[in-house]
């Protein structure tokens, strides 16, 4: 399951048990269409775990942790190896260049066995082969680092295929078993307001179980690559910020920059260092998923002019952020007003 699916299992859970509590059901036991509604939404939610249950047995150990480090030792192969490449095409050395692969899906898509495999040739390689590629492209604690992450990832427990590969029919039962139970809290959120007055803790009791938990975005990072755009080697020390996270990561020497607690949805990035030009980029942000952006940045010097139109562009982008948050505050305030003028 992804976070969101677990945050709405845990929902469906806390609704069951709201629901059976005897106290709750002397209130709403004579209520035929509640009752039903409430009868209901308990096997749905019952048939949901069973779905969820039957579809996590055939998950093969399924280890978001492991993608996520499949993920990062495989964009440090790819950088590593350009690296090396440029270095060694110069020296006319194009055979060597050859054997290593500086294409992420390289490693990536392949089989976690597959890819490990991958991932220490081209370390043998590079290592063999360090004084000729020189510490400028490529440096010995470098190759110690990922190695270490090699080692990381083929010693994590599970496996970094998604979820129900094997069996996708498991997974669409899953899904549908959880929409269904979703349809069903939303029947229940509008036959509970004819308890708002007469019964308001069991409406205030029900309304916060029907609300959807705090999502974590623990297992939604985003790693981004940054790059010279003239020689695709990997870029250090560049400074990022999102719009949608309080973090300020900088790059590592493999060119790497990590967000840990970014939300779900679309956002913006600008990244900077000095010696190039300033970048903002649109980006979205998928739940659940491990988020991977290319960066690419040019060499060059930032005018006055272009500074003035990167803050005004910043600015503007904060501005209409707010702008949006203030006109969802005031809906939701209006809409509060007018529960309160219909309920009396």
């Amino acid at each position: 399951m992804n976070n969101f699916q677990v945050a709405q299992s845990t929902r469906n859970v806390g609704i069951c048990a709201f629901l059976t509590v005897p106290a709750n059901i002397a209130i709403y036991d004579t209520d035929i269409a509640f009752s039903a509604c409430a009868t209901k939404t308990e096997a749905d939610c019952l048939a949901a775990v069973i779905a969820g249950d039957k579809a996590a047995a055939d998950n093969s150990g399924f280890s978001v942790d492991k993608l996520i480090k499949k993920q990062e030792v495989c964009e440090e192969a790819a950088n590593l190896c350009a690296r090396s490449m440029v270095k060694l095409d110069m020296l006319d050395n194009h055979s060597l260049a050859d054997s290593l692969n500086g294409t992420v899906s390289y490693f990536l898509k392949a089989a976690d066995m597959v890819c490990g495999n991958r991932l220490m040739n081209v370390y043998g390689v590079m290592n063999d082969n360090l004084v000729l590629i020189t510490a400028d492209y490529l440096t010995a604690p470098q190759l110690t680092s990922f190695l270490a992450k090699i080692n990381g990832f083929k010693e994590m427990k599970g496996s970094a295929v998604l979820v129900n590969t094997n069996n996708p029919v498991l997974t669409k039962a899953f899904d549908t078993a959880m929409r269904l139970t979703t349809a069903d809290i939303a029947d229940l959120k509008s036959l509970v307001k004819d308890y708002k007055i007469a019964h308001p803790a069991f409406y205030n009791g029900l309304m916060k179980a029907c609300k959807l938990p705090a999502i974590t975005v623990r297992h939604t990072p985003v790693i981004i690559t940054i790059t010279d755009s003239d020689t695709a080697v990997a870029l250090a020390g560049v400074k990022g910020t999102l719009l949608a996270t309080k973090e300020l990561p900088v790059s590592n020497v493999s060119g790497i920059m990590e967000y840990a607690t970014v939300k779900a949805g679309a956002t913006t990035g600008t990244f900077e260092k000095v010696g190039y030009i300033t970048k903002i980029m649109a980006m979205g942000i998928v739940r659940g998923k491990t988020n991977s952006f290319t960066v690419s940045l040019t060499p060059g010097t930032m005018t006055e002019a272009q500074e003035k139109a990167i803050n005004a562009t910043i600015a503007q982008l904060i501005a209409d952020k707010q702008a949006k948050a203030d006109l969802r505050k005031a809906a939701k305030i209006a809409a509060l007003a007018k529960e309160v003028v219909v309920s009396f």
